[in-house]
């Protein structure tokens, strides 16, 4: 049997045995919050199957579970803290954008390797069946798999992409594969054609020249006896997709390539009392405004907050925002704010009509997972991308940030709100989505 059909079965047996438990590692010192939260998640998936799961994560973990094991990296939390403090202020060049998250990368697993809690993690003489690993910026932890002498297992928040594709030999046509930054569908412009392909190149030539020799160079600094990394580099057989087909362009991927895109979603739970008082007494519906765990609204221009509270004051229905102040000057009586929103459980709601998002992938799941239309204001990273999709299939209207004007902004609530092709078309999606 092949390695590639060991590691399957593998996977197979984890995530379906009630018999048997193993012991798996989670890598994931990615300094991004909403993907703490979906490792969490995987983690609880695995651990509810009987597994031992030690799960590594920048973000603290309070609950307790018999089964999982948190090892909490400071020094990487603190990495986001200086390197994205406002992404309103942060500018993306695509040409470049991969080097400068490469270079954060690089800092941040060194920063991972000296941890206090993951030396005392490596130095306990753990045996691990598993190593997963979420290997975008973070290389070097390819490693592990080695240092662990356990099959590997690729986790990608995203779909198929520049991180994911060298390390499994998936081919990525730049012909009509757009690359994350760009915002752009598989159906390009000449042009666009010839701007994605100097993207792919400077993709290229960063993977090749700066992030793998400096990987390697990290990890043989504090493992003198490890290999070079191209003997482990590409061991991985398996990946899974923090996506969807149904939302997503037509791509190749290899057998090993899984979707599991939703798995993140949670059954609802029943809204605090005062939320659903809120949401009871909104008798004409509620908008939900959230722009995600990362990127928040309270670091918005006050002047941009303005225009977008003078909009909502002219709508009949409730607005629910996440909001990370104590206060919000100028509220109008239909709005509310709360510092943390459990954003699962309100689209879950009858009552909600609309959720305005950042389009992260993981917002984009769940309004696509309830049957929500959305107006997307994209900021940052694949958010462009992921609005560009969700406006083509029709469940959504999408405002850059950089675009933004309150006369467009007011104009698509409108348009979302008042043409049910829009609800349509997110409910069919709900029905094409792959479980």
């Amino acid at each position: 049997m092949s390695f590639r059909n060991v590691l399957v079965l593998l996977f197979v047996v984890l995530v379906s045995s009630q018999s048997q438990c193993y012991n798996i590692l989670g890598l994931f010192n990615i300094p991004s919050k909403s993907l703490h939260l979906a490792a969490i998640t995987l983690a609880k998936i695995l651990a509810g199957k009987g597994h031992n799961v030690t799960i590594v994560t920048p973000y603290t973990y309070s609950e307790k579970h018999e089964n999982i094991n948190h090892i909490f990296l400071k020094e990487s939390a603190e990495v986001n803290e200086r390197t994205f403090t406002n992404f309103f202020e942060f500018e993306v060049n695509p040409y470049m954008i991969f080097h400068q998250l490469e270079v954060v990368g690089v800092e941040n697993c060194r920063l991972t390797f000296q941890d206090t809690a993951f030396q005392r993690l490596l130095q306990s003489n753990s045996k691990f069946d598993l190593v997963i690993v979420d290997p975008y910026m973070s290389l070097s932890l390819l490693y592990f798999s080695e240092h662990f002498n356990a099959p590997i297992l690729l986790y990608s928040s995203f779909d198929a992409s520049y991180s994911i594709n060298p390390l499994v030999g998936n081919p990525s046509p730049p012909s009509y594969i757009p690359n994350l930054f760009l915002k752009y569908s598989s159906d390009m412009s000449f042009f666009q054609r010839l701007d994605n392909c100097f993207v792919y190149l400077m993709n290229e030539i960063t993977l090749n020249y700066y992030s793998i020799p400096n990987h390697n160079k990290l990890v043989k600094e504090f493992f003198p006896e490890a290999p070079d990394i191209s003997e482990y580099l590409y061991k991985a057989t398996l990946v899974l997709l923090n996506s969807d087909v149904s939302i997503m362009n037509p791509m190749p991927k290899t057998p090993g390539m899984v979707h599991i895109g939703g798995y993140h979603v949670s059954r609802p739970k029943p809204l605090p009392q005062e939320l659903e008082n809120v949401m009871n007494n909104a008798k004409d519906g509620v908008i939900l405004f959230s722009l995600g765990s990362n990127i928040k609204s309270s670091q918005m221009p006050k002047s941009r907050v303005q225009e977008i509270l003078q909009v909502f004051s002219r709508l009949k229905e409730t607005v629910i925002w996440k909001w990370e102040d104590e206060n919000l000057p100028g509220k109008p009586a239909n709005v509310i704010v709360r510092k943390w929103l459990p954003q699962n459980d309100i689209l879950a709601h009858n009552k909600t009509k609309l959720f305005i998002t950042h389009g992260g992938q993981h917002s984009i799941l769940e309004t696509v997972h309830y049957g929500v239309p959305c107006v997307s204001i994209s900021v940052f990273m694949d958010q462009g991308a992921n609005s560009y999709r969700a406006a083509n299939l029709g469940y959504a209207e999408w405002i850059p940030y950089d675009d933004f004007t309150s006369e467009k902004f007011e104009s698509a609530i409108n348009k979302t709100l008042n043409d049910p092709r829009y609800s349509e078309m997110a409910k069919k999606t709900v029905k094409n989505i792959t479980r």
